[in-house]
């Protein structure tokens, strides 16, 4: 918990630097504590706590410095003209929202067991954001420092609360698919080309197929697809709700 604790530390205190508050450490210390109160009248956890605090004081902070200058995620991660990183890398646990980004059609890449030296080394390489539950990651010096962008994740939320995160901070919006797989984009490919690989009953209803420009797998819109885009929306909208 202290490396967690430290992580949020450091957090509360890079944004009260952006509101300009005068007693910076009185400031942090505040906000720690109304973390763990919180987290006591909800019945939840410190972190809940922490992350629940950090989310409120982000959203007021960038309310604050909206008008001033542009998105502070302008530059995260070589972004594209949506704002958002062109790539995201994640670490060893974040394989589960290394395939929900892709099925929201971000690039993200997973590599099981990497070492931390190589995952930055990677993100560098790739000018990629990283994305990691390893709060002792966070105080390698270039992570601390912006020099790779980098954003951590509490290892206690599930899945689904790290997505919701991840599209607030990055003001994520849901896009055309990516391979689940391996990331790569989806390309449209005539039903004739690969009815082979079609099943029977699919082939009966459905018309329009997909394959992945890089594993070759097969793609249809069918009830599982129906699934994922309803839990996406469902996630598009939680990001939304946060912003209020």
């Amino acid at each position: 918990m202290s490396r967690i604790l430290k992580v949020y530390e450091g957090r509360f205190r890079a944004l009260l630097r952006e509101l300009n508050a005068r007693r910076l450490e009185q400031g942090v210390q505040w906000l720690v504590g109304r973390a763990q109160g919180w987290g006591e009248c909800q019945g939840t956890s410190r972190t809940h706590g922490l992350t629940h605090v950090h989310e409120r004081l982000r959203l007021q902070v960038e309310a604050f410095t909206r008008r001033a200058r542009p998105s502070r995620h302008q530059n995260r991660g070589s972004p594209g003209a949506s704002g958002a990183p062109s790539r995201f890398l994640c670490d060893a646990g974040l394989g589960g929202v290394a395939r929900w980004l892709r099925a929201a059609g971000y690039e993200s890449i997973w590599v099981p067991d990497i070492e931390d030296a190589e995952l930055v080394r990677q993100a560098q390489r790739l000018h990629a954001t990283i994305l990691t539950t390893d709060s002792l990651l966070m105080e390698r010096g270039v992570l601390r420092d912006g020099i790779v962008p980098a954003f951590w994740l509490p290892p206690t939320l599930t899945i689904e609360e790290q997505l919701v995160l991840v599209f607030r901070e990055f003001q994520l919006d849901v896009r055309d698919p990516r391979c689940t797989h391996c990331g790569v984009e989806l390309q449209r490919v005539d039903k004739e080309s690969v009815r082979e690989r079609i099943p029977p009953r699919t082939a009966r209803w459905l018309e329009e197929y997909f394959v992945c420009a890089g594993c070759g797998q097969l793609f249809w819109r069918g009830t599982h697809w129906q699934s994922i885009s309803a839990r996406l929306q469902r996630l598009l909208e939680q990001r939304v709700a946060g912003a209020k």
